[in-house]
């Protein structure tokens, strides 16, 4: 599973898009964190089901051969889960 996340929204650490706005900060706060937090909840229920998740950052969209080749080895993870689920007598 790929989530592709907005480094403003889901606090994409020493990201210079990933700013606090100077106005109603408690209020930025709570949103930001509350984010972040249903970020890492639903990553934990999904590896939970085994499901392998990769984040991509919004900043990560522009280096395009950086991009593919990180998803490209994120993919083949997930043929080796298969092969092992498949020896183990897992339901397909």
């Amino acid at each position: 599973m790929v989530f592709v996340h907005g480094c403003f929204w889901h606090r994409h650490a020493s990201c210079k898009f990933c700013y606090t706005p100077k106005s109603r900060i408690e209020f930025w706060a709570a949103k930001f964190e509350g984010t972040v937090q249903r970020d890492k909840e639903v990553e934990s229920k999904l590896r939970g089901m085994g499901w392998q998740v990769t984040v991509v950052w919004e900043c990560e969209l522009a280096d395009e051969e950086k991009l593919v080749s990180r998803l490209a080895a994120a993919i083949r993870t997930p043929v080796t889960r298969f092969a092992d689920l498949k020896s183990r007598g897992g339901d397909l």
